[in-house]
This record gives structure tokens, C-alpha cells and sequence, in this order.
């Protein structure tokens, strides 16, 4: 279900990581932008994630080979932030649906890499990411219809019409 990966680099030297999480059907549940790839990074993602109200418990999350995750889960499954009964599977293979969703993101930043500012990285893949979920179907109500869609950009960002 998840995967952090690095994304963007801002400024000349620092990178960044975005973590991301679809279901099994291949719909965007959620992302954040982080400065670190870290235990805290993803102890963050994971309480974020799912304090959604449309993240039903989990029974499996799927994850890369990153050693940061299990023990993030297991802080916040102590801390009963999430449900014990959920297992973190850390297969290669099965990130497949994820890579194929990400492609889209990755594709688009490549050419914007070398963002000025954190902030600058943060709101330029909020938008991307928002736009995928309208392209995808995620969003009720819009469909194919262009003037909707660019309503709720509006709205969401709070943007001048």
C-alpha cells in the first residue's frame, strides 16, 4: 500500500522523499513530502494515513525494503495509533501497482527538478498528486467535465477564479 521514494531535489543538496499510498485498486489514498527517509518520516506518514476518514484498518500494508517501516508501525501499533491486527510485507514484486501509479508523478517532476524551496516541492506535488486523483475518478461529482474540475482545484487550494 505504501512506498517512499525519493522525488525531488531542492536547492543543490538536499533531497527529498515522497511517500505515497494507493489501495488495491489502484486509487490514491494519501502522500507527504518529508526532508528525511526516516523511522520519524514514517511513523509520521503512517498516523497520517490513518487518521483518514477513507482508510478502512488495513489488514496488509505493503511496503520496499526500507528498514525504517517496521519499526515505525510497531511504535504506533504500541501506541495504539494503529490496529495491531495490521502486517507490514516488505516484497519487491508487489510494489508493482504502486511504481505504475508513481510513474505519472515521477515523469512530471523530473522536469521540474532543482525546486527553489521545500515548501515550493510540498505545493507543486500536492497539486500533481490532486490531479491524478480527478484523472483517476477519485473525485465524485466531476467526472470528465473540465469546469468542474478546475472549480475544485480552485476551491481546494483556495485559488482566485
Amino acid at each position: 500500500m505504501t512506498k517512499a521514494e525519493m522525488i525531488a531535489e531542492i536547492g543543490h543538496s538536499s533531497w527529498s522523499y515522497l511517500y505515497r499510498a494507493i489501495d488495491k485498486q489502484g486509487n490514491t489514498l494519501d502522500w507527504m513530502l518529508s526532508k528525511n527517509r526516516n523511522k520519524q518520516a514514517a511513523k509520521r506518514f503512517f498516523k497520517k494515513l490513518l487518521g483518514n476518514l477513507h482508510t478502512i484498518n488495513p489488514r496488509v500494508i505493503n511496503v520496499d525494503k526500507n528498514p525504517t517501516f517496521p519499526p515505525a508501525l510497531s511504535e504506533l501499533q504500541a501506541e495504539n495509533e494503529a490496529p495491531k491486527k495490521t502486517k507490514l510485507r516488505a516484497i519487491k514484486y508487489l510494489n508493482n501497482s504502486m511504481e505504475n501509479d508513481h510513474k505519472y508523478t515521477k515523469s512530471k517532476s523530473r522536469y521540474r527538478q532543482w525546486y527553489q524551496s521545500f515548501r515550493t516541492a510540498k505545493n507543486t506535488l500536492d497539486g500533481m498528486e490532486t490531479i491524478r486523483m480527478i484523472q483517476k475518478g477519485q473525485v465524485r461529482h466531476i467526472g470528465k467535465d473540465v469546469i468542474k474540475q478546475n472549480q475544485f482545484v480552485r476551491d481546494l487550494f483556495g485559488l482566485a477564479a
